[in-house]
């Protein structure tokens, strides 16, 4: 295999969707080179729920009626009225390329999902829509010859010069050192589940884009808003695996230790409550149990079992993997971390307060999310803002041209090797579940940022690709700390104990952070 170019046009860091999006929309510019941390492992193959869209009676209103809703408050409606303006252009580019969404005989089926008014999400061979929405959009890259993926890179800082980005440092599969320079990067590194020791997320979602940025110079946003997926399965030996709000939406049900319905006391909506409410509603039942590893359970035995095959393939041969018929028998569940609705944060196309800079996707604040994420709104998400991030990349790097400012290329730097990385992950992962997980304290916060404070020396010049994950972990655990420690009440997916109530007069604003400086706007 060739080595890297010293050189090229664009650097797209994440092939997901939203990265793949942007590579497309950047093709026709000039040379575009992908970066896939870990092949077919992106966070857009774990999405199964579905991708929003309108089927012919939808309106767009409700759609963006049903988004600002879910984010309680803290949705930018610019960001949102984008997303749902644009969502239908973005499927019909699908549908051109090739996806193949769930039909009946050659009509669409738009089924309805967790907080929906109506029925416009999209599904894909049942249960897999981000697996074949990036079947597609790797199809239509590879017809493009200006873009080159390459596999198993991982990216480590962005190069900077005179406060514009020109080029990014990376350590090749052998662990070898590289520096490719650049008019822009596009970060589209999904988020960062696992600071937590229970989550649905692959394991390369380590927070290294809000990492990389922030250490850069730029503005991290909402980094307090973790959205927990009340349904992963939970069984020993077996990963959190993802068990679809598509679930819910189709008639299943959650039932106590005791076998007992329990959400209706919780929620007038009962199981179709916004996830962050079913969150805490199972751990909730779980901490009243008093039983030790407590779990809840999630049944679909009461809807008909061919369809729920039908439906849900990789839900149904996953669990059956495990001795779990899902058409049968009842299926244990526990919360676990899996969507961050905060991320650097960007304008309307994607661009950063760094010059050269954007980012796209889970890894992005783009406004479109608020305090909590819709269901089936991130795929749209990687779409859109994906598109959009491309092209603006194109006239930034039109500009470039014409003002004849040749990027510089900067050193990188390297230290020794930390021994026992595995072991220091897994003490940032504890850290984070126990003090700054579903239910959140001031006491238990300010003590996470203590003990995180004490393995900083552990994590610092980090040499290996292993050794630089924890060091972004570190760094995007005690972001994540600092802004929910300082939103002084509950909204969303953030909930404290010690302030339960939603503040409008003090807190219907959004976090953000760069470098030392914390405030609210």
């Amino acid at each position: 295999m060739k080595g890297l170019p010293a050189e090229t046009d664009f650097v797209v860091v994440g092939a997901g969707v939203a990265g793949l999006r942007a590579a497309i929309e950047l093709a026709g510019a000039g040379r575009v080179l992908v970066l896939d941390k870990k092949a077919a492992d992106a966070t857009t193959l774990f999405a199964q729920g579905g991708v929003a869209a309108l089927s012919d009676e939808d309106e767009i209103t409700l759609h963006l009626q049903d988004t600002l809703i879910a984010g309680d408050g803290l949705c930018l409606p610019e960001a949102v009225k984008t997303l749902v303006a644009e969502g239908p252009e973005r499927i019909e580019e699908l549908l051109a390329w090739g996806t193949q969404f769930n039909r009946s005989g050659t009509k669409l089926v738009f089924g309805l999902e967790g907080t929906s008014s109506r029925n416009w999400i999209l599904h894909a061979q049942g249960d897999s829509a981000g697996r074949e929405i990036l079947r597609a959009l790797h199809a239509k890259a590879q017809t493009l010859k200006n873009i080159s993926v390459r596999e198993f890179e991982f990216s480590t800082e962005l190069e900077t010069d005179n406060g514009q980005v020109t080029g990014i440092s990376l350590l090749s599969e052998k662990g070898l050192p590289e520096q490719v320079m650049c008019s822009a990067v596009l970060l589209a590194t999904g988020g960062m589940g696992q600071l937590y020791r229970n989550t649905t997320n692959p394991e390369v979602a380590t927070g290294d884009g809000v990492a990389m940025a922030f250490r850069a110079g730029s503005e991290v946003s909402d980094l307090e808003f973790i959205q927990f997926h009340p349904t992963a399965l939970f069984l020993k030996k077996a990963p959190r695996f993802l068990l679809s709000e598509t679930l819910l939406g189709e008639g299943a049900y959650l039932r106590n230790i005791e076998m007992d319905r329990f959400m209706a006391k919780y929620h007038p909506l009962a199981e179709l409550a916004p996830p962050d409410v079913v969150a805490r509603a199972i751990m909730h039942e779980m901490e009243v149990s008093h039983v030790k590893d407590a779990y809840a359970y999630l049944d679909v035995t009461h809807l008909k079992s061919s369809q729920v095959q039908k439906h849900f393939p990789r839900i149904y041969a996953t669990c059956m993997q495990y001795n779990v018929d899902i058409t049968e028998d009842l299926i244990p569940i526990r919360p676990a971390a899996h969507y961050a609705m905060g991320g650097i944060r960007t304008d309307l196309n994607g661009a950063t307060n760094i010059a050269g800079l954007y980012a796209a996707g889970e890894v992005a604040a783009t406004g479109v999310h608020g305090a909590n994420r819709r269901p089936s709104n991130s795929l749209l998400e990687g779409l859109v803002y994906g598109a959009r991030a491309g092209k603006a990349m194109r006239e930034e790097l039109k500009q470039l041209r014409n003002s004849a400012n040749a990027p510089k290329k900067a050193a990188s730097q390297n230290g020794p090797v930390d021994a026992g990385i595995e072991e220091l992950i897994g003490q940032i992962q504890d850290i984070m579940w126990k003090h700054a997980g579903i239910v959140r304290t001031r006491i238990g916060m300010q003590e996470a940022l203590k003990k995180l404070e004490v393995l900083g020396p552990r994590v610092a010049h980090p040499r290996t690709r292993r050794a630089w994950e924890a060091a972004n972990l570190h760094l995007a655990g005690s972001l994540v700390v600092r802004a929910a420690l300082a939103r002084e009440e509950s909204r969303g997916a953030h909930y404290r104990t010690d302030y339960p109530a939603r503040d409008d007069k003090k807190f219907l604003k959004h976090s953000v952070t760069r470098g030392e400086i914390q405030k609210f706007v």
